[in-house]
């Protein structure tokens, strides 16, 4: 899904730590998910028979898995529309196999690499990992973005919850913050990176890294220049946002909650967010106490059973990843189209 873990460059940058140390690392950070697991269990605020209404509800189960699917689908289609515009052409068929096999490996696999990487590697064309590494980047980038944007949007709709609530002000408020930041960014700043083309290639020339950084700002030059593409995969992030919190609302109904609730719908987006921090693998345990703590704050209670479910649904799909993996699936590089700058 959008929601992430974390970004392409900064799992590159922790795959280059010793050996030893990323191996404390992955134990440490798996240490403190599952006891953070525990610790909500101890104090019951993960109740795990709530997870037997996945069972026991198969029409909203299979509703929830459903909505998943195309929000996957939705991000599929984004990373195609985007290598689009960089002269490569990725089949949406090839892009959600690529996905599944990303969040095959995300949480199914050891190590630092994580799923972004594979999807570069198998994506790249020969001689243009630069490229699709980028486009991989700035999709992410509008993916958090869409995270920031959508509770804004929800919160037309619960003015009066927000009202009542500080804390959740406080929470839209950063959110506003955050999203302005990255349309500044996305949207206007990356135009004006040509001004600093010239002065960052002498630095790269000098360590021989030419070749590389002219392909980098080439890349980030042709998504500058076609902002129509940019506001559709914005457009699309949104879509799948929206996709992603009304399966929440489905798993809470399957949990047993009462009925839907724009309050933790609106609740939603932060909770993926904290999931998204790389405390832990996958978030394991930080989601939990985030998802838990927010919709308590709303009067809601089954927050940690919720993303425990969404867990669950999530591994149905990626497990496809593996499938595609055992078949020995080649057929999903992007073929070059050559870029027009």
């Amino acid at each position: 899904m959008d929601g992430a873990d974390s970004l392409f460059v900064g799992r590159e940058q922790h795959a280059q730590a010793p050996p030893a140390i990323r191996s404390w690392l992955r134990i440490a950070r798996l240490a403190l998910g599952i006891g953070l697991i525990v610790y909500l269990t101890w104090s019951t605020a993960i109740e795990w028979s709530r997870l037997l209404g996945l069972v026991h509800a198969l029409p909203l189960t299979v509703s929830a898995l459903l909505l998943l699917f195309l929000a996957v689908l939705g991000t599929s289609w984004r990373l195609s529309m985007l290598l689009s515009g960089v002269g490569l052409r990725l089949s949406l068929g090839a892009s959600l196999r690529l996905s599944l096999i990303g969040g095959f490996f995300n949480n199914f696999l050891p190590g630092s690499s994580g799923g972004d990487l594979v999807r570069i590697y198998l994506a790249a064309p020969p001689g243009q990992l630069a490229e699709v590494g980028v486009t991989l980047l700035i999709d992410r980038v509008i993916g958090v973005m869409a995270f920031m944007l959508a509770p804004l949007l929800l919160a037309v709709f619960q003015m009066q919850v927000i009202i009542h609530h500080p804390a959740l002000a406080l929470l839209l408020t950063v959110a506003a913050g955050g999203s302005l930041f990255l349309v500044l960014i996305v949207f206007f700043g990356v135009r004006r990176c040509e001004s600093f083309l010239l002065p960052a290639l002498r630095v790269l020339n000098f360590v021989r890294l030419r070749g590389l950084g002219e392909r980098f700002f080439v890349t980030v030059h042709a998504h500058s220049q076609n902002m129509p593409l940019l506001v559709r995969a914005l457009g699309i992030s949104l879509l799948v946002q929206a996709l992603v919190i009304f399966s929440y609302q489905m798993i809470l109904l399957a949990n047993g909650a009462a009925s839907m609730s724009w309050q933790t719908a609106l609740l939603t987006p932060f909770g993926l967010l904290a999931n998204a921090l790389p405390l832990t693998p996958g978030g394991l345990g930080v989601g939990e106490a985030a998802f838990e703590t927010l919709f308590l704050s709303v009067g809601v209670r089954g927050g940690a059973e919720a993303i425990l479910s969404w867990r669950l649904l999530t591994t149905v799909l990626d497990l496809f990843g593996g499938v595609f993996l055992l078949m020995g699936r080649t057929d999903m590089g992007a073929t070059d189209h050559k870029m027009s700058v």
